[in-house]
Order: C-alpha cells, then sequence, then structure tokens
C-alpha cells in the first residue's frame, strides 16, 4: 500500500503571556509544529504580543548581521539550553550591537577611502608606465610655451613614417615613446607659429589626442617610486585599521557572543509576531502537529511552562485538507527520490506519496533502456565516491547501476558485448517489434496505476463526482481499458465491432456528460469547451502510451551505438581497436546514461504525476531554532 504524508492534528494552545517565550522555544527544540496564520481560535483575542518583540529583535538581527563578517573567533553554539530572552535583554543588546555598528561603520569607510586611492593610484601607475621612456619633466607637455608647441598622443603605426617625414617640412619633430597593438603612443613638438599646418597633417593621420593627469609633474622614474610608495603607504594604514577592527571585536566578544545567544533563543517567539494572538496576559497560539507527536508536546509543555495552559487537538475537517501541510514519510531510501517528487510539488495532504512507486518504475525504466553488465558496473561505482558529500546520488546511481546490470544479463550485454554472457532472454535487436510492443504494454500498465492513484485522490479528498465521472476517474479508466481493447481487436483481427465501439463510447459519454455539468456560459462556449477537453483527453491517452515506445527506442539505441563502436573498432589494428572501445563505451555511460536518466524523469513527470496529483500540496514548515 502507497504511503500519504503524515496525519496530522490542529494544536490549540491558550496559555498566559508569561509562559509564551517558553512555549515557543520548546516547540522550536522539538521542531514539531506548523504554525497556522489564519487559524480559527477566539477571535476576541485581537492583539499580537510578539510584534513589538519582533520589531527589536528584527533591529538587533539585522545589524549583527552587518557586524558578524568582521567576526574572526567561531560563535558558542550552546545557547541552545539557555533560558528565555525578555525584552528589555533584546533592547540593551541592540543598543550595545548599535554602538558597536557605529565604530564598525566608520572604520570600514576609512577603509573604504584607502581602498578607493590605492584603485586610483594604481590606474595613475598604469598610465604612467606608458612615459617611461620619456626622460623629462611630464609636466611640461602639458604646458604650451610661446615659441615651442607639443601636442601628446596616439597614431597608428602604420601612418607614423608618412606623418614623420611630412612634419620635417614644416619643422616638427615626432618621437614615439610608447606602442602596442598596432598604435603609437607620440609626442610631438615645433615651433608654435605653424599651429594650423601641424593641426591638419596630425587630423589626415588619425591622430588621437591624450591628456597628460595633473598628477604627473616630475621624471617618469621619480613618479613611479612615489606612487608605489602612496600605494605601500594606503596598505600599511588598511592592515592597521584591520588589527584595530580585530581588537575591537575582540573587546566585545562577549557582546557579541551574547547577541548570537540572544537572537538564537529569541527566534521562535519573533517569528510567531503575526500568528500569536491574545489579550489581557491570554494568549493563543496554534497550529499543525504530527499525530504521532501530540502527546511528546503536551509532555515536554507540561515539563518547561510555569503555568496552567489548556492544549488540545483535533483532526483535520475535510474542508480544511487544502491548508494542511505535508510531511512525508522518512526513508533513507526513498529521501532522493522524495526531492525529486518535490521538484515536480508537494503532494496535497491526503493524497498519495508517489515516491516509492517512483523509485521502483524510475530504477526498472532505467534498466530497461540502459542494459548491460559493464556499464550498471560502471555507474554504481562512480555512485559511491559520492556517499559522503552526496548520499542521494549513491542512492540513485546504485539502484540505477544495479538495475541496468540486471538487464544486463537479461540482454546478454556486457560492455556491448552480446557473445561473453549468455542472455537470460534475448537482446531486443533480435526481435525489436515485440521490444516496442512490450514497451507500449509497460506504458499502458504504467498509465492505468497512475489512474487508479487519482481516483484513490478523488475519494480521499471527498470528490466522489470527480472519481467517478471525470476523465481522470473511473469513467477514464474504463475509456481507457475500452480504447486499448479495441485497439488489440484492430490490430489482432483486423475489426473493431460494434460491442468494441459501445464500451469506448459509453465512458466517453459520461465523460463528456460531467464536462457539460461543470462547464459555463453560453451555448457555443460550453459545446466548443467540452469538444476540445474531450480531444484532449483522447489525445493525451494515446500520446501517452505511445511516450513509452522511448523505452523501446533507447533499449535499440543503447545496443546500435554500441555496434556502431565495434564497427569502427574492427577498422583498425590492435591497439586503436582497444583504445575505440574504451573510448566508446566511456561516450555511451555519459552521454547515453545522462539522456536515458532524463527520459525516465521526463516520464514519470508528464506521464506520470501530472495525472493523478497536482503538486499543490503545502511543505510542512515547523517551528525550530535556527542555527
Amino acid at each position: 500500500m502507497l504511503p500519504t504524508p503524515l496525519p496530522m492534528k490542529k494544536a490549540n494552545l491558550y496559555m498566559v503571556d508569561a509562559d509564551a517565550q517558553a512555549a515557543a522555544i520548546t516547540l522550536a527544540r522539538l521542531a514539531v509544529m506548523h504554525p497556522l496564520a489564519e487559524g480559527d481560535g477566539d477571535q476576541a483575542l485581537e492583539d499580537y504580543p510578539a510584534a513589538s518583540y519582533f520589531d527589536v529583535y528584527h533591529d538587533l538581527n539585522s545589524r549583527f548581521g552587518k557586524v558578524s563578517p568582521f567576526v574572526k573567533f567561531p560563535f558558542d553554539d550552546a545557547a541552545t539550553s539557555a533560558g528565555i530572552v525578555t525584552l528589555l535583554q533584546l533592547q540593551d543588546l541592540d543598543r550595545q550591537v548599535k554602538e558597536l555598528w557605529a565604530q564598525v561603520s566608520s572604520m570600514e569607510e576609512r577603509m573604504r577611502r584607502q581602498n578607493e586611492k590605492i584603485s586610483a593610484v594604481r590606474q595613475l601607475s598604469n598610465s604612467l608606465q606608458k612615459f617611461t621612456s620619456l626622460d623629462l619633466d611630464l609636466g611640461r607637455l602639458r604646458r604650451q610655451g610661446r615659441f615651442l608647441r607639443i601636442a601628446v598622443g596616439t597614431v597608428p603605426a602604420g601612418n607614423f613614417n608618412q606623418l614623420k617625414r611630412a612634419l620635417s617640412l614644416i619643422h616638427f619633430m615626432i618621437k614615439t615613446f610608447y606602442s602596442s597593438e598596432g598604435i603609437d603612443h607620440v609626442v610631438v613638438f615645433g615651433p608654435s607659429q605653424q599651429r594650423e599646418e601641424v593641426q591638419d597633417l596630425l587630423q589626415s593621420a588619425d591622430f588621437r589626442g591624450l591628456t597628460i593627469p595633473e598628477e604627473f609633474s616630475g621624471n617618469p622614474v621619480e613618479l613611479q617610486a612615489d606612487l608605489d610608495r602612496q600605494i605601500k603607504q594606503a596598505q600599511q594604514r588598511i592592515e592597521k585599521m584591520n588589527r584595530e577592527l580585530s581588537e575591537l571585536m575582540d573587546e566585545n566578544r562577549v557582546v557579541l557572543q551574547s547577541a548570537h545567544d540572544a537572537l538564537l533563543l529569541a527566534q521562535p517567539y519573533a517569528s510567531l509576531a503575526t500568528v500569536l494572538r491574545g489579550k489581557g496576559g491570554l494568549v493563543f497560539l496554534q497550529g499543525w502537529v504530527p499525530a504521532g507527536r501530540a502527546d511528546e508536546v503536551r509532555q515536554r509543555l507540561q515539563q518547561d511552562l510555569e503555568f496552567p495552559f489548556h492544549l488540545s487537538f483535533a483532526d483535520p475537517e475535510q474542508r480544511e485538507f487544502d491548508t494542511v501541510p505535508s510531511l512525508l514519510q522518512p526513508s533513507w531510501l526513498l529521501t532522493p527520490f522524495q526531492v525529486l517528487v518535490k521538484t515536480f510539488g508537494m503532494p496535497g495532504y491526503r493524497e498519495v506519496d508517489p515516491s516509492g512507486l517512483f523509485a521502483l518504475s524510475y530504477v526498472i525504466m532505467f534498466g530497461m533502456m540502459f542494459g548491460d553488465i559493464g556499464h550498471g558496473a560502471v555507474i554504481v561505482c562512480l555512485s559511491l565516491l559520492f556517499r559522503r558529500r552526496y548520499p542521494g546520488v549513491t542512492i540513485v546511481g546504485v539502484l540505477a547501476g544495479g538495475s541496468s546490470i540486471l538487464f544486463g544479463f537479461v540482454y546478454g550485454s556486457l560492455f556491448g558485448y552480446e557473445h561473453i554472457v549468455p542472455a537470460l532472454w534475448m537482446s531486443p535487436m533480435h526481435d525489436p517489434v515485440r521490444v516496442l510492443l512490450l514497451a507500449v504494454l509497460w506504458g499502458a500498465g504504467f498509465i492505468l496505476v497512475a489512474n487508479l492513484l487519482a481516483i484513490r485522490n478523488f475519494i480521499a479528498a471527498g470528490e466522489m463526482h470527480q472519481a467517478v465521472y471525470s476523465g481522470k476517474g473511473l469513467a477514464g479508466l474504463l475509456f481507457y481499458v475500452a480504447a486499448f481493447y479495441g485497439a488489440y481487436q484492430l490490430l489482432q483481427n483486423g475489426r473493431f465491432g460494434w460491442h468494441e465501439s459501445l464500451l469506448v463510447t459509453l465512458p466517453m459519454a459520461v465523460i463528456v456528460y460531467f464536462q457539460w455539468q461543470q462547464s459555463s456560459g453560453g451555448l457555443v462556449e460550453r459545446v466548443l469547451v467540452v469538444f476540445i477537453e474531450a480531444l484532449e483527453h483522447i489525445i493525451s491517452n494515446v500520446s501517452g502510451t505511445l511516450s513509452f515506445l522511448r523505452v523501446a527506442a533507447f533499449s535499440l539505441n543503447h545496443i546500435a551505438l554500441a555496434a556502431a563502436v565495434f564497427a569502427i573498432a574492427g577498422m583498425l589494428d590492435s591497439f586503436g581497436h582497444g583504445v575505440t572501445v574504451v573510448l566508446g563505451n566511456i561516450f555511451i555511460i555519459v552521454l547515453e546514461g545522462a539522456i536515458v536518466a532524463i527520459q525516465c524523469l521526463r516520464l514519470e513527470y508528464y506521464e506520470g504525476f501530472s495525472r493523478f496529483f497536482g503538486g499543490k500540496g503545502r511543505t510542512f514548515a515547523p517551528l525550530k531554532l535556527e542555527t
């Protein structure tokens, strides 16, 4: 029997305000209650006693988050055994952390300015590199004398000689002081009386002027030494401020540890700011608790709360099923498959958890499509390498590789060789028609199971009309079986008689009538909607069944790729043959293995999950201590 999410009970907790924080910490340590904001408790309790507490907690948490990146020592997490944190304690810690952040912010701003200075000086240093060959005061290049004109800029290297000859005719000189990527950096100088003539020549040679920074005054070598000195001094200031910042953190270690501990213990109560209601010293909390842990919650609250309280549990009503959170049954083997299920969506409360069925069908399909003893063994070995860092990958890989090994024995395939291990059945290439037929039968069985699960989910949700009359209900199941039977008769015996037509027509008529009853609008609109939905239902069943032909197609493709590798290897010498076989098998394992894994996932999502659950369930998110 396929499991469903764990049964839940609605917890209603009334207590005095003085115990609210202790109750929040207890529930957070148990990680057992999903708080319910839109609860149906006593509406007379209209205040939110945790609201002001949350405001202070939020401010402290924000400032602590700004300061903590500068902390070099580890925090002690032993605070989980401490008591509650009062509002006054939070306010006092917030004041101290605020003062600390003011000092840190000031030092951070000073370091930022020093870093900006280093960046600016380095840019100047990079620019200065181009002028190192000039043994003169660079400040003179910015000044134009009364009798001497100087221009600094760049020209394409191909234009340099022609420009040099032209400038010599008007008694100007040009000198290259830096070249890079076909561009010459040049300085041009000559009599200032020839201003217009030289300007025309420079423009025709695609001369682009350079601006000499104001900081460049002096010999380039001396300037470079000065820039290096400025960078070193700024770095020394930053190192000094880092030491001062580290000392400041050490001096305030007690305050920071206290803030860390307080935030850890204050978070549960603060997170109830919009959930916890109260008035006049009485508070009310409502949430969902796994049914199996209800007694544990009561016992722990009796131990930890100082004053009397009232705690009651109630089963969820049918109208609440859409809002009850889902907590899947824990299983180390199914955990990675549950993650893949959640990627599609969370099963709703009382819906079937498809993780087990998903794991079984996924592993079987992978083996059917990728059956080879050697390839499966490689996948198992590679998966085991990730057992510590990615245990989920190891579980899926070992199961899929094991299935590949099993079907490898069925097909008699070992690294593509089909004459080493005797086949328990046969190679798919020997009878591809039978393989295609088996793939269709597998797909039909898969869809039938999905339809049965959809009926079960409708019944569990109390939607009896959907369970009986809809395309995903009993009527849809009967239509699919009748259509499959009719297709079998047509292919096997060449006939589709009146009783086959009747078997197909009756359930389709029920589906159409139900869709008509569910639709609204004008006559033409309803007819069009019902017709499209009926047609979509037929096409969906046909295309869904035929989609499973890819199971056979990839099993044939797997063998065909191995045959292609051996065909190429057969044309080479013994060394080339061995290298080709090894590389070909690596190619098959990596490329086709990944494609098969994706295709199996696609069939699960679109031909399985989409037929029996919508993935709109709410994930169980309990109140818990955040580390």
